[in-house]
């Protein structure tokens, strides 16, 4: 059965070059801007109608074409990239109230190239015309889609496809990159032709392994969130993986949702357990709504009002929903081009994800890529208790111990701007008397669930030295 949503047609999209996909300029933006940016579909699978949406911003260079392509993904699974990574995060404006954007002077196009897809199909304004692709969705038919996605959006940037390509993400993005790296170093395998040049991936905040990942208790506890009785029951009761598996699973037990609603009320209504210091945002649009719909809610958004306070701004993430859905925005995006009435969210939308995906252990397709030579970046801000650094700390020791990859120095601050930006340590093998790191895990001092978001100088830094594939400054310059 076909299903017509309310999205563009794809006709619109499909014999559309790059120069009709190109944004003259967003509604709002400043007076000159040196940089080109893109948005529009790339069809992944032509008999049912599915379209991705992207955005691209070339970097803020004199020749865009001499830095690295960085692909950024958001997770839920079902949270957008443009509304987190491109407006809330690292993108090069940030809305404000009276509909104007700012410019981010931590934005990652100052570094490399960045493109910003919504995935799967369902997020934000990706879509398909055929209803029955919305309820299957999973791990594996999201890659495939992405990997479709990255081999036909260079048919339509050709002098991209020699650039060195970066794969970046967080929270359930830590299944996302993972696994479309897998497919990119296949799809190089198997062909004859020019590879994708994938060098590194960084996953910020990772869902790599439920068993761990999670774990939150003692993290809350240490900062003082939780009671020690609370701690004690999450110890011996019911812990986070526990409570996520039987949610997973739908077969909550009494005994987790017990603990649950203590751990609840201790944290108050007011905390953000992706950041724990954060004030809060009192738009009337935004409180009351508790949690997204979806199987991975619990772990990815609490409570989208608590996020986060840059600039002394704690209501971002009204301002960003209210500018993309004013018709102009969408129309300047090449998105809902029918105009029919839609509503862009940052989460849910129409997509139903097959939980058993969200079990699945990452850690052993990691140790796979580090093994074919990708280095990979682990961070965490800080101050996150959905994904506790302890937990990716763990994660991180665990694959450096089983690779046999050694330490290079030991466990300390890294700096920015002669400020503690947080903790480091990397791993790696030494090759004809040269260090050379497949390894980093890192903190980020004060940061959230997202954390270019909450420390966007701190997050620059790390991305900085992710692309160069160098340490983090260790040393007070």
């Amino acid at each position: 059965m076909k299903l017509l949503l309310v999205f563009p047609l794809l006709s619109l999209f499909f014999f559309c070059s790059a120069s009709c996909e190109v944004i003259k300029a967003l509604p709002g933006q400043p007076a000159n801007v040196g940089f080109k940016q893109y948005s529009g579909y790339i069809l992944v699978q032509p008999q049912h109608g599915r379209a991705l949406f992207y955005y691209f911003v070339e970097a803020d260079s004199a020749n865009p074409l001499a830095n690295p392509l960085t692909l950024w993904l958001n997770g839920g699974p079902g949270c957008s990239s443009l509304g987190f990574g491109a407006f809330m995060e690292h993108g090069p404006f940030q809305p404000r109230e009276d509909g104007h954007l700012v410019k981010n002077q931590y934005s990652w196009n100052l570094e490399s190239n960045m493109l910003y897809l919504e995935s799967p199909i369902g997020v934000g304004f990706s879509y398909s015309n055929t209803s029955s692709d919305y309820l299957g969705l999973n791990d594996a038919t999201t890659a495939k889609d992405n990997m479709q996605f990255l081999l036909n959006w260079f048919e339509e940037f050709p002098q991209y496809r020699n650039s060195d390509l970066y794969l970046s993400g967080e929270s359930y993005a830590g299944h996302y990159i993972p696994q479309l790296a897998d497919l990119i170093l296949d799809y190089n395998k198997r062909f004859s032709g020019r590879p994708i040049k994938l060098k590194a991936i960084a996953l910020g905040n990772p869902l790599l392994d439920p068993d761990i990942s999670v774990i939150n208790a003692e993290f809350l506890w240490s900062h003082g969130v939780i009671s020690d009785e609370t701690l004690l029951l999450s110890k011996t009761v019911c812990n986070a993986s526990r409570h996520l598996k039987e949610s997973i699973h739908q077969n909550l037990s009494k005994e987790c949702i017990h603990v649950l609603n203590k751990l609840e009320e201790e944290m108050g209504s007011y905390t953000d357990p992706g950041d724990l210091i954060l004030p809060i945002c009192f738009s009337p649009t935004l409180l009351g709504q508790t949690f997204f719909q979806g199987t991975h809610n619990r772990l990815h958004w609490k409570q989208l009002a608590m996020s986060s306070a840059v600039a002394n701004d704690p209501c971002r993430v009204d301002e960003i929903r209210q500018y993309l859905n004013t018709p102009k925005v969408q129309e300047s995006l090449h998105a809902n081009t029918t105009h029919l009435s839609s509503v862009w969210e940052f989460c849910g939308g129409h997509l139903s994800y097959q939980r058993d995906s969200i079990g699945i252990n990452i850690i052993p397709l990691l140790s796979k890529l580090l093994k074919r030579s990708i280095p990979v970046l682990l961070f965490n801000g800080d101050q996150d208790s959905k994904i506790p650094l302890t937990q990716t700390r763990i994660i991180a020791n665990m694959l450096a111990k089983e690779l046999k990859l050694v330490p290079f120095g030991s466990y300390a601050p890294w700096y920015d701007k002669k400020q503690v930006g947080g903790w480091t340590q990397s791993f790696g093998k030494v090759r004809r008397g040269q260090n050379l790191t497949f390894l980093t895990f890192a903190t980020v001092r004060g940061a959230a669930h997202e954390v270019p978001y909450t420390s966007p100088l701190q997050a620059l830094t790390l991305f900085q030295a992710f692309l160069r594939r160098s340490l983090l400054p260790l040393n007070r310059v």
